[in-house]
């Protein structure tokens, strides 16, 4: 029996060990996340991302201290804080609005220090309220998830990875305020929040970095990247939109922004390889492997496909305002070459191609032309 009471002993002190090492690493993690967002984001100018990063700190400080105190007045503050800062535009950092918020960021930590007890409880019972029952993290949860909801509608509507950052990690937030009484459950949602927050600022730069904003395609910096990758058998074929800087001028600006896409959309559906915007209204495809026999075919769907659409502008009048909606179509060129002999390099093949898509414009434009 002895025997049998030392092993149990022996495995719950074994169990408690790994316990605090599981809780001493989600510590550590969630730390070094919350930090690490807070620098991203002051590197990368997300502000938003940036006053979410700060409540997270506190939060992760909050969790790890322990205080009863702290983790209450979390309750009550952190929704508010996260729900103005999601309400807020995203401006430069040296706004008023940015300035009010961490005043009253300032002051949450101080009553979060020496509020009279009464006043925590007010907030809580109000969270209560919010989602009845006797936790009031449910009701912050409810706080903070419309503040995720916030940010989703405005990703949906201009598509940024910041707001779509912002969303995901509220969530995540969200769920740590819900657990805030499971230790290692709320420590992991904090760190799952500091991930996602990290993830969704590194994203953002490689977007910016390698990914022109105009058309979704890769842009020149890609392009250069892939070039030095290449080996092997492949081909490269230049695309050129016809009379584009007639239609500019015809159209105006925005409308040749919307053929741009419109006519990177068809590259990206119907090219079987990588397209890249080149610069101006010249795209790069780059065939590699099995492609690179279709090559010719492929150009010719993507030519067809760029005749064929419909692409519905609003022209600019001679008074300077956007006419009426109409459908026009636009044509393009596609030079390409292939790795070989005499084009032994990525750079000659590039150069090969674009002397064919010249001789695809002297010929009467709307054509593909081999080197």
């Amino acid at each position: 029996m002895v025997a049998i009471g030392e092993r149990i002993d022996v495995a719950a002190a074994t169990a408690h060990d790994n316990f605090r090492l599981s809780m001493m690493m989600l510590s550590w993690s969630a730390a070094a996340l919350a930090a690490l967002s807070f620098v991203l984001a002051i590197g990368f100018a997300r502000h938003r991302l940036l006053l979410l990063a700060t409540v997270l700190a506190a939060a992760v400080a909050a969790r790890i201290d322990g205080d009863a105190r702290a983790l209450q007045a979390m309750f009550a503050f952190a929704p508010v804080l996260l729900l103005i800062a999601a309400v807020m535009p995203e401006a430069r950092w040296r706004t008023r609005r940015n300035a009010a918020w961490l005043l009253l960021f300032a002051f949450a930590l101080l009553m979060t220090l020496h509020a009279p007890a009464h006043v925590v409880t007010a907030l809580d019972e109000f969270l209560i309220a919010l989602w009845p029952g006797t936790d009031a993290g449910r009701g912050a949860m409810a706080m903070v998830l419309l503040a995720a909801v916030v940010c989703l509608l405005r990703w949906i509507v201009r598509g940024t990875v910041a707001e779509l950052t912002a969303s995901l990690a509220l969530l995540a937030f969200g769920c740590a305020l819900a657990l805030l009484h499971d230790v290692e459950r709320s420590l992991f949602a904090l760190t799952v929040c500091g991930f996602l927050i990290v993830l969704g600022l590194l994203y953002g730069a490689y977007r910016m970095a390698f990914v022109d904003a105009l058309s979704g395609l890769r842009n020149r910096r890609a392009l250069d990247e892939a070039m030095e990758r290449l080996s092997g058998i492949y081909a490269i074929a230049m695309v050129d939109i016809d009379h584009f800087k007639s239609f500019n001028d015809t159209h105006g600006h925005a409308a040749g922004d919307v053929v741009l896409r419109e006519v990177a959309a068809r590259l990206r559906r119907h090219a079987g390889a990588a397209p890249y915007r080149y610069g101006g209204e010249e795209f790069c495809i780059v065939f590699e492997d099995g492609a690179v026999e279709r090559a010719d075919d492929l150009l010719e769907a993507v030519r067809v496909a760029i005749e064929a659409h419909a692409i519905r502008i609003r022209p600019i009048g001679r008074d300077g305002k956007p006419g009426k909606p109409k459908d026009v179509k636009v044509t393009a060129s596609f030079g390409v070459a292939d790795r070989s002999e005499k084009c032994k390099t990525p750079k000659d093949v590039i150069s090969a191609a674009d002397k064919a898509l010249y001789k695809a414009k002297a010929a009467g434009r709307n054509r593909v032309i081999r080197a």
